[in-house]
């Protein structure tokens, strides 16, 4: 799986971190008392979830299963119904009750060996007693019913608004795959699968197989599937509507794209056919193993809660990567990477899947790694690792300064707890951390260990440790020490040159690192130094030095002779996962030489460390807008200039609530407006930089000039040469002009949803009414997420809740504070983890001491929060924290 990490804009980073997916309800292990001579097993508890103690015992209890699965599918019932048969191989005969997954549906009979059975069912799980599986082998065969999902998980229904027609689609991980079928869904129990689907006569039925034949049944076709290969069953899958196919080969490999009829002509099939075959060029032989399934096919389903899902052969997507304009570089970085990452997977995840959920980080971080790798040594695009730097690693960074970083490793007690740490911890750092190991243990001897790795344990379960075994057999390296400082512990440290030099030459030179207070493990990695001088009028690296360090300081004695450095960058090429806090000759020099460096990826590094420095309260915001308007128009790398537009879209919602005069406020509010529109008018004509300022200008325009330019944009009255609006830029505009109430805001988006019919336009209506500063409407959609939920689906609450209070909007939050902070414990009881997580996006910023008291008091009172909401609060703490005393470093300066 990945998850969707696009720029977010300010209200939402104080909770980036926590829009993972998270199963409902803890599970407390409890014991059974001992039976005769046997020994006490945990017994299981009647709630939701899976304990990592009872999937032990069940892993005991089952030797092997084969299911064979009947569905019955259909366009306009609320619910579907089935027929499984687990053909079970017990290990020994049972002592204990035997239970299967099946949350939330109905269960009509159960047979064993065709004979009908006694059994419980609580609506989280079947039990059926031992007494009553008297031998090792027994066929369960469990008739059922189930609704079809509306929040993107089990089996999602979707109908188009746009045409009618209805959608279908499976998303499991972790522990929803029991809302399809009844069945043992923990991913160490393996099985093979043999489906059959009645469903509508036009529809096309998608599984890990092809289907081996169709029959026709008057308005219904019966599909039917040969048995799968073993794999686990978070990764098998059911899609099913009437989707355009699209199909193609990658050297014997059947491929086939699909997307919705009212999508299709949006779809730039080309690039998804080329970026998946790369993909196949560079994994097979890296990994030395073809491909393990028998065909490829990738499906882009509507209202998905994540980017992707590495289904087995039947991968689905987002249908948001579809865009209905012209894509970016970046964004067409973005699409291959997914297809690389989810690729990926199905090497490391479905082939060899990890024993339990611990080990899920690995599952993710190798695949976050891997898909970059195949993209920076065979794709067209040159700038990934820059890439990678800018969102995935920031990502990352982000993540281990806050107060809820944790180690990569975690023990996971039950399946509730699987996605509770599923951040930019789990992606970004351990990503990160597997980028560093080539340049430890050599390119070549990571790429042995992973090979081996494969191939040994194809088809089976393993742990960390398995992994690790390989990679230290494959270098001949011990990694033990390597895996307690980074897997174990958490938090980041940071390093910094410190060097002097004596005729012009570096006479000493020594890398000092430091940890945080919280966190004081010091670590051990191999980092590349660059040098740069001035040469006429650039600034140009001269030499890189590779070093390993370690401990508070280590010497280089290497770089002695070396010329004296102008700017010395601890971590070029961004080899190590490390914070570089810059020396003064360093910062000096960057300061008024940051466009004169040659290398694009040094830029982009020095421009974010100018950013830190702002966003650590040492250099007032002020002082940063200035550089960055100052520089940054001179700014030619998309990255750089992506970079730059993120941190000032962050600038300006932080100085709508610094409290400094209104007069300060609005000049550099207004300063960061003007900067926008300006950069927009002088991009180069249908530029992916043209695009780039566009969006930060939808984001921080607000005077009436401002506004009047994006409304004559919107209706044709005013061209930039080159920007051409496709629909989703048009909601941009709306949706700003619903902001401020600017001119005929109502009439905008009816207008808008007279040409535009489809979901997305529908979702966007939604967003641009929720936005507007009027009490009224606050409180009809405060109503509607929480007190009449159930009549919306989930991606329209989640579209409220990005836009509801924005940064300039806290009056109106503070208005109706108690009743959203209220609203916590009623949210914190709902069976549903995708609400939970939408719900604690409703926070906007809030940059004052009252505020962050207000948070830690919800904290102290509510000790029953789950997990998720625990940590949303905490980093909403983190990130008002921060502004406070940004807002503080301006107030010191004014003083000063």
């Amino acid at each position: 799986m990945i998850k969707t990490n696009k720029r977010a804009t300010p209200k939402l980073v104080a909770t980036l971190l926590c829009t993972a997916i998270l199963t409902a309800c803890g599970q407390e292990p409890s014991t059974l008392k001992p039976q005769g001579d046997t020994i006490a097993t945990p017994q299981r508890a009647e709630t939701s979830g899976l304990s990592e103690e009872y999937a032990k015992l069940r892993k005991q209890q089952v030797e092997q299963v084969d299911y064979r699965l009947s569905v019955n599918l259909d366009s306009t019932g609320e619910s579907f119904s089935g027929t499984v048969h687990a053909d079970i191989q017990f290990g020994k005969v049972l002592q204990q009750p035997l239970t299967m997954d099946f949350a939330g549906g109905t269960v009509e009979s159960l047979k064993i060996d065709g004979k009908e059975t006694p059994f419980e069912y609580n609506g989280h799980f079947i039990t059926v007693p031992s007494r009553n599986l008297p031998n090792r082998h027994h066929v369960l065969t469990v008739n059922y019913q189930h609704p079809y999902s509306n929040n993107g998980s089990g089996l999602h229904r979707f109908e188009d608004p746009e045409d009618g027609k209805v959608y279908m689609y499976t998303d499991f991980e972790p522990y929803d795959a029991n809302r399809l079928f009844p069945h043992f869904d923990q991913p160490n129990l393996k099985a093979r699968f043999t489906l059959d689907v009645t469903a509508p006569k036009d529809w096309v039925v998608i599984s890990a197989e092809r289907e081996s034949r169709v029959e026709n049944q008057g308005e219904n076709k019966h599909w039917f599937f040969p048995q799968s290969q073993k794999f686990s069953s978070y990764v098998f899958s059911l899609h099913a509507g009437p989707f355009q196919i699209w199909e193609d080969d990658a050297e014997g490999i059947p491929l086939r794209l699909m997307a919705r009829q009212s999508l299709a002509e949006y779809v730039k099939t080309e690039d998804w056919f080329t970026f998946t075959k790369q993909s196949f060029e560079f994994f097979q032989p890296y990994f030395e193993i073809d491909y393990p399934f028998k065909k490829y096919d990738q499906i882009l389903v509507p209202d998905f809660n994540a980017g992707a899902m590495e289904n087995v052969g039947s991968v689905t997507f987002n249908d948001n990567y579809v865009s209905r304009g012209e894509r970016t570089q970046a964004q067409r970085m973005d699409l291959a990477d997914v297809i690389a990452h989810e690729m990926a997977h199905q090497w490391f995840g479905d082939l060899v899947t990890m024993n339990w959920w611990d080990d899920l980080w690995l599952n993710e971080s190798f695949a976050t790694y891997m898909a970059n790798l195949a993209l920076a040594e065979n794709s067209e695009f040159s700038n990934t690792w820059e890439n990678f730097y800018l969102e995935t690693k920031q990502w990352a960074y982000y993540s281990d300064q806050r107060p809820t970083t944790h180690a990569i490793q975690l023990p996971v007690k039950n399946t509730d707890e699987a996605f509770t740490n599923f951040d930019g911890i789990t992606y970004g750092k351990g990503g990160s951390i597997l980028k560093q190991l080539p340049y430890y243990l050599g390119k070549e001897e990571f790429r042995k260990g992973v090979s081996s790795y494969l191939k040994e344990l194809s088809f089976k379960n393993s742990t960390l440790d398995d992994f690790i075994n390989h990679l230290d057999k494959a270098a001949g390296v011990n990694l033990d020490t390597w895996q307690q400082q980074w897997l174990y512990q958490a938090g980041l440290n940071t390093i910094e040159a410190d060097f002097q030099c004596e005729n012009n030459q570096i006479s000493s030179l020594t890398l000092k690192q430091s940890a945080p207070e919280d966190y004081p493990i010091l670590r051990e990695q191999r980092i590349q130094l660059g040098f740069y001088r001035m040469e006429g009028e650039s600034m140009k690296r001269f030499a890189t030095l590779p070093v390993l360090y370690s401990g508070t300081t280590t010497k280089i004695e290497e770089a002695k002779g070396l010329a004296c450095p102008q700017i010395l960058y601890p971590n070029e090429g961004d080899w190590a996962f490390v914070k570089v806090n810059l020396d003064p000759i360093t910062l000096k020099n960057m300061a008024q030489q940051i466009n004169t460096i040659e290398q694009p990826f040094a830029r982009l590094m020095l421009w974010q460390s100018l950013f830190d420095s702002a966003y650590d309260a040492k250099l007032p915001l002020d002082e940063y807008i200035s550089f960055v308007i100052n520089n940054g128009a001179a700014e030619q790398d998309i990255n750089a200039i992506r970079l730059n537009t993120r941190y000032l879209n962050y600038v300006y919602s932080y100085l709508n609530q610094i409290p400094i005069d209104d007069q300060r406020r609005e000049k550099l509010l207004k300063a960061i407006e003007d900067f926008a529109w300006q950069q927009l008018q002088q991009a180069s004509p249908a530029s992916d930089q043209q695009k780039t300022w566009f969006e930060l200008f939808t984001e921080v325009a607000h005077s009436t000039a401002a506004l009047s330019n994006a409304k004559q944009l919107l209706m044709g009255e005013l061209g930039i040469e080159g920007l051409k609006l496709d629909p989703d830029m048009r909601w941009e505009l709306i949706r700003l002009q619903n902001r401020y109430l600017f001119a005929d805001y109502e009439q905008a988006i009816t207008r808008e949803l007279k040409e535009d019919h489809s979901d997305r336009s529908k979702l966007n209506a939604i967003a641009a009414e929720a936005i507007r500063p009027i009490p009224e409407v606050k409180e009809k959609w405060l109503k509607n997420l929480i007190e009449n939920r159930n009549d919306f689906k989930l991606s329209e609450l989640r579209k409220v809740t990005s836009t509801l209070f924005t940064d300039e909007q806290l009056p109106l939050f503070n208005s109706n504070s108690e009743r959203i902070f209220s609203a916590l414990e009623k949210i914190n009881d709902v069976d549903s983890p995708e609400l939970i997580s939408t719900y604690a996006n409703i926070f906007p910023l809030m940059c004052s001491k009252n505020s962050v008291g207000k948070i830690s008091d919800t904290l102290t009172k509510e000790e029953k929060l789950k997990p998720m909401l625990v940590k949303a609060l905490k980093n909403h703490r983190y990130t008002s924290e921060r502004c406070v005393k940004m807002g503080q470093a301006m107030l010191n300066q004014k003083k000063g």
